[in-house]
């Protein structure tokens, strides 16, 4: 599913990006953005909870990246692309200052970050928070071994350091530092094959697909491989920073413990470390959370009695769930082998970490007719703003491969605001054909 969903994205963004050229054109010039923001050091974990879009938070606003740059405002919610150049019409890549093609946005303090997706070998470069004064920053160390730069996962910054994969290998590197600085926190043993970790777990390094997190002093890495008994399960190590060593801190429990849910069993739906305890959500079954030091699990909510699948997204207070349900592609009524994706939803339901229900946001206002507005994705939550996408795009059925062509409308960022309930599109990023 982690591939299928990741090959979405691909063609989704790219869809985006043309559109955007050819159906979006601004006049450059209307957007004044402070330049002096600064971001946080620490990793800003809430709002890493999605593939589609990449953000970041400083003390202003919020920045996303799909293709371009784009900024929000946090007073007013006012979206724009970030490139204050008169007449510009953000279509040429050497001229536009939006023009930003990001992996993953990283904030180091007075300047923003990010990993780009078209350079090779892969480079970090930054930009001011205005996206002025665009530089190159470092370049990143690969196993040379590797036969692709494709095998690159994805980082993160925290506290100085940039965290990323390469071919299954975990590094580090300072922020600006030299390419050959960069240091091994954790591979496999015996890249390329099948080997045991610890007498529990059989890893095949060519398929390991790695989800990085830091708390505090621990940096967490989340990877789904093969259980001794043969099942594939998410399992969680811990990374102490303090002395870099590494251990195995959590598994997905088994049914036995808490129950069927929608995922069967494999995985999680979406999970949350922060204070020594991770949270995590199981569709169709509730949000639970497990304390990593004595490997307890604990049911906080029944998320059932509201929404029969959804899927959702953490933060340091919420867990936000969207009401929507799996459809599935490549007309087969189980996600293997082409993955799934999430129909829409009418309502999201807030619950605290301890699993109180706060309440109910009604999404109706957004369509009138659900085959306008047939995806939706949360993205991230942040305070009380809730972020997330819609599209009136249908995946075909049968047809062997994944169609943007079926039903097509608006794709649209839209805030939803936990503390007013208040809903709406603050920015359509393409219209529809």
């Amino acid at each position: 599913m982690k591939t299928a969903k990741r090959l979405f994205s691909a063609l989704l963004a790219v869809l985006i990006t043309l559109s955007l050229a050819a159906c979006n054109k601004e006049v450059g010039g209307e957007v004044d953005i402070p330049a002096d923001q600064t971001g946080s050091d620490d990793f800003q974990k809430n709002l890493h909870q999605t593939d589609e879009v990449s953000f970041l938070e400083t003390d202003a606003g919020y920045y996303f990246s799909w293709g371009s740059l784009f900024y929000i405002e946090k007073e007013t919610m006012k979206t724009t692309r970030v490139c204050a150049k008169p007449d510009c019409d953000h279509t040429d890549d050497a001229v536009c200052n939006s023009r930003i093609h990001a992996d993953y946005l990283l904030t180091g303090g007075e300047r923003i970050y990010y990993v780009g997706y078209d350079n090779d070998p892969k480079t970090v470069s930054s930009v001011k928070y205005d996206a002025t004064e665009r530089q190159t920053i470092q370049e990143l160390k690969f196993r040379e071994t590797s036969a692709a730069q494709s095998c690159y996962d994805q980082a993160i910054y925290h506290r100085g350091y940039i965290y990323y994969v390469s071919d299954d290998i975990l590094y580090r590197v300072k922020l600006g530092g030299e390419k050959d600085s960069a240091e091994e926190i954790w591979k496999p043993e015996n890249a390329g094959s099948a080997q045991s970790h610890g007498g529990q777990i059989d890893f095949d390094p060519n398929g390991i697909h790695y989800s990085l997190w830091a708390d505090g002093d621990m940096l967490y890495f989340m990877a789904n491989v093969q259980t001794t008994g043969g099942t594939f399960k998410d399992v969680l190590f811990q990374c102490d920073l303090n002395d870099m060593s590494v251990k195995q801190a959590w598994v997905t429990p088994d049914k036995e413990d808490v129950g069927e849910w929608e995922e069967t069993g494999a995985s999680v739906s979406q999970w949350y470390v922060i204070d020594g305890y991770i949270y995590f959500y199981l569709a169709g079954n509730g949000l639970w959370r497990t304390e990593l030091a004595s490997g307890k699990n604990e049911k906080l909510a029944e998320t059932s009695e509201k929404a029969q699948y959804g899927s959702a997204i953490f933060s340091d207070d919420y867990l936000c769930l969207l009401n929507d349900i799996p459809i599935y592609f490549y007309g087969d009524p189980t996600p293997a082998p082409g993955g799934m994706f999430r129909s829409y939803g009418d309502a999201i339901f807030i619950y605290t970490l301890d699993g109180t229900f706060v309440k109910e946001i009604s999404l109706k206002n957004l369509y009138d007719d659900p085959n306008a507005m047939a995806e939706m994705h949360l993205l991230c939550c942040a305070g009380n703003d809730i972020f997330f996408l819609t599209t009136g795009r249908t995946p075909a059925v049968g047809s062997g491969m994944v169609s943007a062509t079926t039903k097509q409308g608006d794709t649209n960022l839209c805030h939803a605001n936990i503390e007013t309930g208040e809903v709406e599109v603050i920015y359509t990023l393409r219209k529809g054909q």
